[in-house]
């Protein structure tokens, strides 16, 4: 069974295995993490805006090919009522006029 407290303790002895650079004092570090943020909420601004946009798009088609949809249902709805002249077209009553049909007299 290996050691696991001499693993234990060269896993926490690893910083001292890898030395940072003279450059890496805490004000830098500091400094470099606030504009780490900077960028991380402006690339998240700019991440937003494309995401909406994209929403936006995809919504409107969506709505386009609901509307494409409902249009052909009652496309088919309104050939088939020419018979008997009991047309509507989404719930409203179409009148058929007398020169286009003569049995809606």
């Amino acid at each position: 069974m290996p050691d696991l407290p001499g693993i234990l303790s060269a896993l926490l002895d690893l910083p001292e295995m890898a030395e940072l650079p003279t450059w890496a004092n805490p004000e830098t570090l500091a400094t470099l993490a606030a504009a780490a943020i900077v960028v991380l909420l402006v690339a998240a601004y700019l991440a937003f805006r494309v995401v909406k946009a994209m929403v936006f798009k995809a919504l409107i088609l969506g709505l386009a090919v609901l509307l494409s949809l409902s249009l052909w249902d009652q496309r088919a709805q309104l050939q088939s009522c020419a018979d008997d002249c009991q047309c509507t077209l989404f719930g409203q009553v179409v009148q058929i006029p007398v020169d286009k049909n003569p049995r809606c007299a």
